[in-house]
């Protein structure tokens, strides 16, 4: 069994396309979900202690209990959670994925943007 994780939106629009993407991008059975309303934005303000270590405590067991072979940062089109428009939210994305890999060094983590189609594109650092 393999295994990857993603820090996805609640946003139940979401949930299957992100979870037929990383199957194939990570080549695992199993994705690991952790959620929240727009965690991109979490993670890249740093903002609230609780859910941040909420987030972190989760990935942790998905890590090391699963052996995770890999990370996504969800952000999406019409996202209650983080409202801001797309260029915003790449950036968010983009720092989201800077933080988790300052905590997981050695993992490859990855930003992930899902249009209005729901049709989901990796983000690039350059994006």
């Amino acid at each position: 069994m393999r295994f990857c994780t993603v820090i996805n939106c609640m946003d139940g629009r979401v949930q299957l396309p992100v979870i037929s993407y990383l199957q194939r991008r990570f080549d695992v059975e199993y994705v690991d979900s952790i959620s929240e309303a727009g965690p991109s934005l979490i993670l890249s303000e740093q903002k609230d202690d609780v859910l941040i270590r909420s987030i972190l405590n989760r990935l942790r067991i998905s890590v090391e209990n699963h052996k995770s072979v890999g990370i996504a940062v969800v952000g999406h089109h019409d996202c209650a959670g983080n409202p801001a428009p797309k260029s915003q939210q790449i950036i968010h994305i983009q720092k989201a994925v800077n933080f988790l890999r300052q905590q997981y060094e050695n993992m490859e983590i990855t930003g992930l943007w899902i249009d209005s189609n729901w049709e989901v594109h990796e983000i690039d650092e350059d994006s």
